[in-house]
Formats: structure tokens, sequence, C-alpha cells
């Protein structure tokens, strides 16, 4: 009767430590393969899951930017880390007085965030002057440093569907710039299109690349400030955004089959 005990234990305890190691290289495996900082999720709350939420009530924006051949999946990866940041409250109390000054001062003042995607003045007109330059479509803008140039952008930019067209427009800016890079998948691309919505698309390729895993970026720290934590990249919040939630925007998806 021992024999046998011996006999039936032995190949279970070997086709245990095989599934252990099998499952635990696989783990590894995936945990190589993407950058994300661990227990990210906890750091960002139900902020995270509030802007999903809005995404899925927005269906509008995903038709926007299907309509214009740009992946919506993508490019709500790379406004994620805004709508976190994003406070109603805050942004009627605090973009009041700054816009003002913006269209009275001058670009000095154009590093404001203003709406649900938290874009500057001076994003948007980075957006217009290549967008115009490289004749990537029929918007017009008027491109001057003048009261008037100034006082239209900020009007634009408090207006969800303006947001938009400049999201769109961001991305067909990207898209042309470095059509010669091979992306590794689409998380790759994500991470890389935030980073540069995030530090400025106006930097180099390099210069984007560090930042997207420098441990020290402009992106403020979603919850409370804490000194030994390294604040949470836009590349960070957007990969961690295709992993767990791309899938629900893909054009290709089909909800409650593919969930």
């Amino acid at each position: 009767m021992t024999i046998k005990i011996r006999h039936s234990i032995f190949p279970g305890i070997t086709f245990l430590l095989f599934w252990g190691i099998f499952f635990g290289a696989a783990d590894c495996r995936a945990q190589a393969e993407t950058s994300v900082r661990p227990g990210i999720e906890l750091e960002l709350g139900n902020k995270y899951y509030d802007a999903v939420d809005f995404l899925v009530r927005s269906p509008w924006m995903y038709d926007t930017l299907y309509s214009q051949n740009i992946r919506p999946d993508i490019a709500f990866a790379v406004i994620v880390p805004g709508l976190i940041r994003y406070s109603a409250l805050r942004d009627l109390v605090e973009t009041g007085a700054m816009r003002t000054m913006y269209i009275q001062s001058g670009r000095k003042y154009s590093h404001y965030s203003v709406g649900r995607f938290q874009m500057k003045p001076s994003f948007a007109e980075l957006v217009e002057r290549n967008y115009v330059r490289l004749k990537l479509g029929k918007e017009k803008f008027l491109i001057s440093n003048t009261t008037k140039a100034r006082s239209e952008r900020a009007r634009r930019l408090e207006s969800d569907e303006w947001q938009v067209r400049y999201l769109a427009m961001f991305f067909k800016i990207m898209d042309k710039r470095y059509a010669h890079i091979k992306w590794k998948n689409d998380e790759d691309k994500a991470r890389f299109y935030a980073t540069a919505f995030d530090v400025g698309f106006n930097r180099d390729e390099r210069t984007i690349r560090r930042m997207m895993t420098t441990s020290r970026t402009p992106v403020k720290r979603y919850g409370k400030k804490k000194k030994e934590k390294p604040a949470v990249r836009a590349g960070d919040i957007a990969e961690w955004f295709m992993i767990n939630d791309g899938h629900r925007f893909r054009p290709d998806f089909t909800p409650g089959k593919d969930e």
C-alpha cells in the first residue's frame, strides 16, 4: 500500500511543478512585454474608471475619429491622462483668469490647460501651424499672434467638439511625421503618441522616447503627492488603457461577443 502511494504522489508533484514553472515563465514574459509600473491601477483610482465611462457614453467622439480614419482606441489612450486630471469646477475657476491673460497679453500665458482633454492654447496653436503647413485638411485658421487669433483659439478649446478636432489633427500630424516607424504593437504606438501629446510633439523622436521611460515627467501624480514615488507617466496610463480597455473601442470590437 505504501509503495502505491509513493508512485501516485511523485507524478502528481512532477505535474504541479511543471505547470508552476510554465505559468511562472508566462507571467514573467507578460511583465517583460509591458513597461507599465506595477500597481498603477491603485494610483489612478476611480478617476480612471470615470474617464473610461465618459468615453463609453460619448459615441459621437468615436464616430468623429473613425470617420477620419483614426483608430479611436489609440486616440482615447492618448487623452485618458487628461480626462483623469480634468475637474469641471477647477476648470471653471482657474481657466477664466488665465484665458483673459492669454488673450490680452499673448503667448507667455498660453500654457494653461483647459477642457476635458486638458489641452493648452500653445498645443492648439502648434497643431494649427503644422496642420496648415503640411496641408492635411480643409480646416483654416488665423495663424498670427494677435488678440483676435488668440480669442478664437481660446473659444475653440472650450468646446468638446473642437478638442476632438484638435485630437484628430494631432494624429494626422503624428502619422505623417512618424510614418517611417514600425511599431512593436498598438501599445507601443499609444505610449509614444501619449508622451508626445503630453510633453510636446514638437520635440524630436529621441527626446520623446527618453521621456517615455524617465521617472520624472510633467504629468502630475494622480491622488496624494508622495515624494518617494515618481509621477505616473502619460505613456504608462495610455498603455494601461490599451491593455485593459482599449479593445472596447477597436473598430472591429463587437459588444458582448468580445468581452
